[in-house]
């Protein structure tokens, strides 16, 4: 190949100049993060049985995935800022493939929990980045609900990936695997074209000289309150959210004395409520705001997890069907909601010198709910069965609720005070 001087001829002719396709190719990694999120869950089943490990241990396999995320959202936003979007959003699906297939391959706990971290890196640099680019490429009045369509397709995601863990596990307990190779294969074609995607030239306008000065200007005085109101916001959201998730087929089987299999098939019905919940979430955001949503998402749960683990702790007998209209309601709630608010607020709350930072800091607060939940969930099941986990997420959303409702500010077009004019021509650059 032909290159000039600059060495970007031949991808500055390819380029994609449609902010639409732009905001496809980067929240496609969200779709593959979250389809691996599924994946996990799918394996803790059948992990412990094949490696002998208690409930608690094979928990750790979702915290290994969550620490990787944290250390991916922190270290990545800030750099985003320093470097700008689109060479990490590259780097960190390349990252993603080797942890997939370290995971499909591993032949020991050790090995499985390592491909975790890297793969769980690899998630939480994308969720960091994605967002802030999204939110500056996009025009102003469609940014909310451009947001809102790439967390629809994330439900998808986990849902496929239980979908997939039901088919191959009824086929071999060590079907998990397979899953873990659809989702690196999913990732490869995202890898090949995201080089193609433009910088933000909001970001390139607004970029500071060091990461000092980023730090500097995130934590001054006006930041720091949606800094950390948006950090406990996803904290306590996560908690719950990715905490269950993670142990979601493994709550199943042990509540219904159920298979691997049918744990999966369980957590499928269960999640496909997120789908119709989350379409909601993109035709109302702009309508009521993030805030009115995030509280209304946190209330629910909070009530459908809470009676669910009262109900679990009074009685080992429970219904199928009342333990899946509770688990549904919840998810429902929470898909319409923080779900989605959690990660968009941040990213709309500040300015674009230290949106991925922000974005960053709130997301590793969210991973680090994650891992307080599913190692919470993992020891109350252990000492006092799955009612007493089950209440323990219901208490994260109550707390959720409170602190959405008191101290996290509206963002939005609507707004108006810190939003932009991101229109196409001003905003998308190619290198």
């Amino acid at each position: 190949m032909i290159r000039d001087g600059s060495g970007q001829r031949i991808r500055k002719h390819f380029a994609f100049s449609s902010w639409q396709i732009q905001a496809l190719l980067a929240g496609a990694g969200i779709f593959i993060g979250s389809f691996d999120m599924g994946a996990i869950s799918d394996a803790m089943s059948p992990v412990k049985q094949l490696w002998h490990v208690s409930t608690a241990i094979v928990a750790t396999l979702g915290t290994a995935t969550l620490v990787g995320m944290m250390f991916g959202s922190l270290t990545t936003g800030m750099l985003s800022d320093r470097i700008g979007r689109r060479l990490l959003i590259v780097v960190d699906v390349g990252m993603f493939i080797v942890g997939a297939i370290l995971s499909a391959l591993a032949i020991d706990f050790t090995m499985l929990a390592i491909g975790r971290l890297i793969t769980g890196f690899a998630i939480g640099a994308d969720f960091a980045v994605v967002f802030p680019y999204v939110a500056e490429i996009v025009p102003h009045d469609k940014r909310g609900r451009s947001m809102a369509w790439i967390m629809w397709a994330a439900n998808f995601g986990v849902l496929s990936s239980y979908g997939l863990g039901v088919a191959f596990l009824s086929l071999s307990q060590e079907g998990w695997r397979i899953v873990f190779v659809v989702g690196g294969v999913l990732a490869i074609p995202i890898l090949v074209m995201r080089p193609f995607i433009g910088e933000s030239n909001h970001w390139q306008e607004q970029r500071l000289p060091n990461l000092s000065s980023i730090a500097h200007s995130l934590f001054r005085r006006e930041n720091r309150k949606q800094l950390i109101a948006n950090t406990f916001a996803t904290f306590f959201y996560q908690a719950g959210d990715q905490g269950l998730t993670l142990v979601l087929p493994l709550l199943l089987s042990s509540v219904l004395g159920a298979s691997a299999a049918t744990g999966a098939a369980g957590a499928t019905a269960v999640k496909a409520v997120t789908i119709p919940a989350a379409l909601l979430t993109v035709f109302l955001i702009e309508r009521i705001g993030r805030k009115r949503l995030q509280i209304i998402g946190f209330l629910g749960r909070s009530i459908a997890f809470s009676l669910l683990g009262i109900l679990l702790l009074l009685s080992a007998h429970i219904s199928a069907f009342w333990v899946g209209i509770l688990l549904g309601l919840g998810y429902f709630f929470g898909a319409g909601g923080p779900d989605k608010t959690t990660v968009i607020i941040p990213a709309e709350s500040f300015e674009a010198s230290t949106a991925g930072s922000g974005q960053g800091v709130s997301q590793a607060g969210g991973r680090l709910g994650g891992i307080v939940g599913v190692t919470c969930y993992g020891v109350l099941d252990s000492v006092f069965g799955p009612g007493a986990g089950m209440l323990f997420f219901g208490i994260a959303a109550s707390l959720g609720t409170f602190v959405s409702l008191i101290f996290v500010s509206e963002t939005g077009w609507q707004n108006g005070e810190k939003s932009y004019d991101r229109h196409v021509a001003e905003n998308v650059q190619t290198k």
